[in-house]
């Protein structure tokens, strides 16, 4: 599989007290493109800016589920900074070869 960054960090979203807690993971080499976008409204056009990361089914220690955050590369942070993104949706493709098998990560 092709990859193009080293790791992704990914911190699972865990509700503990009514407060969010976040695990923190990381996987990789990982294949990660941004893609920049907008869609037409009725008044104005909105960005609809996302990314798309793949990860090589054998990588895959944890699933990662919609409002986790996710970063490119390695992140030692115990808490997603800022900047990390917010997952919108997984595709889980482990069947198959083994060559092929991976997860398809959507963020915003």
């Amino acid at each position: 599989m092709f990859t193009n960054k080293p790791a992704c960090t990914i911190w699972e979203k865990t509700v503990q007290n009514r407060n969010p807690v976040y695990i923190r993971h990381v996987m990789g080499p990982v294949y990660w493109e941004d893609t920049h976008g907008e869609t037409a409204g009725s008044i104005a056009r909105d960005p609809e800016d996302k990314a798309l990361c793949i990860i090589h089914a054998p990588l895959v220690t944890y699933l990662p589920g919609r409002d986790d955050r996710i970063l490119p590369g390695e992140c030692a942070d115990e808490q997603p900074p800022q900047n990390a993104l917010t997952v919108t949706s997984v595709k889980d493709f482990r069947y198959g070869s083994a060559a092929v098998a991976h997860i398809e990560v959507t963020a915003k």
